[in-house]
């Protein structure tokens, strides 16, 4: 890409050629092992170098990296720039009952040497397996310590570079595995811990005892990203999932573990993906049998495989070079389980010269990510500022609603008649994690259980058609995903119902084989969509264009597809 190229240049005049890497492979730089790669990894030498850096990048997607004990990157990799705080970010220094430490500096080696000087209060993390900075920006714990408790004041640099302050354990507002570092995206750069005078013997007896502890309770001799959920208010994580019955189970080379279930290890060739999936079974199973939504303490960043197409950029021998995507309706936020703001995502499609954006979160009745009720007004109060503020782009506001089996005069949405008028258009599909749309059974199909596959495929079809019957539904998104489906049928009643059929470029659906089939049935108009839920994979269309064009379609027949 034109625009990374001008930016490794940048970068390698800053820190020299050596400290910049193209296509890093994340799993080498993460504890789990796994991942995809990032476009460019860079490592500045010193923080006036961090500070040009982050100067630099303001504009482009990037995240800062430490030990990366607490990070997954999806296989699809990364698109944009990981800013990793190396050796220049390695050390620790007693100064009487304080510890300073650079950022990058693991807790261990923290720990062992506020040992070697006598200092106490550190012994809980000393099995933690990050870095101070990290540690910070998380309110890293355990065995009932935090790092709140210790931490006497953190210097900061601005996400921007063009500042830094220093900052309190009250001033970052710390809780529970959150701060404000969180919303600000400011990058800690260095730590004063404030410890107490103690005995080395008791201080490294005590550290010896936890790390037996640890050794005895947890699975250390796999990579992991230590615990991988949040713990629930009233619940302990692991209770929870062993409870749920999930100890043991497996997704690929990813493992809950049978040693403790609050852990998902990688047993061997383990990819982002398995863990994700197996991620998603445990939250489902313990949402159906507590009525508990997990939260991933890990932090989940990057594309997933189908989204790593990217946007746009004409490459040689691209058959997709050429086109131009007018618009993007279908994008997600963090008001469900997107990486993006609205404006982040706005701002994203205006540099790749979109004539207008949806935000088009999932809908309520989604039991993991979908958008609260309560937020609609502020969703459209959102837009409508930003409609003011980005003037060359047409911002709309819609919902990804998802399909339900229509009973009990229903609308086979989960959102009424009533609430159509929040949006200025609506979308729907469907998705698992919801209430009465055989989720189970459509995840038990999808995972090699096709047993009743012929009287499930009839009850999609019809579930589908039934909805877009009932209702004016904009786009039908990614038909053919997560089940059976009669794809020329409900073709056919999305051409009644001048409804758009979805090619969605991240799930892979239509398949070249589905376009196909769609494009039989007269009258059918197609668009392409992103489906994208992090900010720089709005107005991807290239991969979701070459399985069109792979399928003989005609280019006209897609609404938002131009020739340049």
């Amino acid at each position: 890409m034109k625009m990374m190229k001008e930016i490794k240049r940048q970068l390698e005049i800053i820190t020299g050629t050596e400290n910049v890497t193209e296509n890093a492979p994340m799993a080498e730089h993460t504890s789990f092992r796994a991942g995809g790669r990032a476009d460019l990894m860079v490592e500045p030498k010193n923080p006036e170098q961090l500070k040009q850096v982050l100067s630099i990048l303001a504009d482009i997607h990037h995240m800062v990296l430490g030990n990366g004990s607490n990070i997954l990157v999806r296989d699809g990799g990364y698109r944009g720039v990981i800013v990793k705080l190396g050796e220049a970010f390695d050390y620790a220094k007693a100064e009487g009952t304080e510890m300073i430490c650079g950022a990058g500096t693991l807790l261990s080696v923290i720990a062992r040497k506020a040992a070697q000087q006598e200092l106490a209060g550190l012994e809980f993390a000393s099995g933690i397996p990050g870095s101070i900075g990290g540690a910070v920006f998380m309110n890293a714990g355990a065995y009932g310590g935090e790092i709140r408790d210790i931490l006497k004041s953190a210097h900061i640099v601005r996400a921007d570079g063009r500042g830094e302050y220093d900052a309190t354990a009250e001033e970052l507002e710390m809780s529970y595995r959150h701060t404000a570092l969180h919303e600000s995206g400011d990058i800690v750069t260095e730590v004063v811990l404030e410890l107490t005078p103690g005995n080395r013997e008791e201080i490294t007896g005590r550290m010896a005892e936890l790390t037996a502890k640890r050794n005895s309770k947890q699975p250390v001799q796999y990579p992991s990203a230590g615990s991988f959920f949040k713990r629930p208010e009233g619940y302990f994580a692991g209770k929870l999932v062993q409870d749920a019955g999930c100890k043991g189970l497996s997704v690929g080379g990813a493992e809950v573990s049978v040693l403790h279930s609050g852990f998902i290890i990688n047993k061997g060739g383990a990819t982002a993906t398995d863990i994700i999936q197996l991620m998603e079974l445990v939250q489902a199973r313990v949402m159906a049998e507590f009525g508990v939504m997990l939260e991933p303490e890990v932090r989940i960043i990057g594309e997933d495989p189908e989204d790593a197409g990217g946007g746009g950029e004409k490459e040689k021998d691209d058959p997709a070079a050429g086109y131009r995507m007018l618009y993007d309706l279908h994008t997600h936020t963090t008001y469900s389980h997107g990486k993006g703001s609205i404006e982040d995502n706005v701002r994203a499609a205006q540099k790749k010269g979109l004539k207008y954006i949806a935000i088009s979160d999932h809908g309520p009745g989604h039991l993991f990510y979908g958008v609260n009720r309560k937020d609609f007004d502020n969703i459209r109060n959102d837009i409508d500022k930003l409609s003011v503020k980005y003037q060359s782009i047409n911002v709309r506001n819609s919902i990804e609603a998802n399909i339900l089996h229509s009973k009990n005069g229903s609308n086979g949405l989960d959102i009424s008649p009533d609430e159509f008028a929040e949006f200025d258009f609506v979308i729907a599909g469907f998705h698992y994690g919801c209430f009465n749309c055989s989720s189970v059974r459509n995840w038990l199909w999808s995972h090699g259980f096709k047993y009743g596959e012929e009287s499930l495929c009839r009850s999609n079809t019809k579930m589908i058609c039934d909805a877009l019957r009932a209702n004016d539904i904009a786009v039908l998104t990614h038909p053919g995903d997560k089940g059976p489906f009669d794809i020329e049928e409900i073709a056919r009643v999305c051409a009644e119902t001048d409804t758009l059929i979805e090619i969605n470029g991240r799930h892979g659906h239509l398949t070249v084989e589905e376009i196909r089939i769609a494009a039989g049935v007269e009258g059918l108009k197609f668009i392409i969509s992103s489906d994208a839920h992090t900010p720089d994979a709005v107005g991807s269309f290239r991969t979701a264009l070459e399985r069109a064009l792979e399928a003989g379609l005609d280019v006209d027949r897609i609404v938002n597809i131009v020739k340049e």
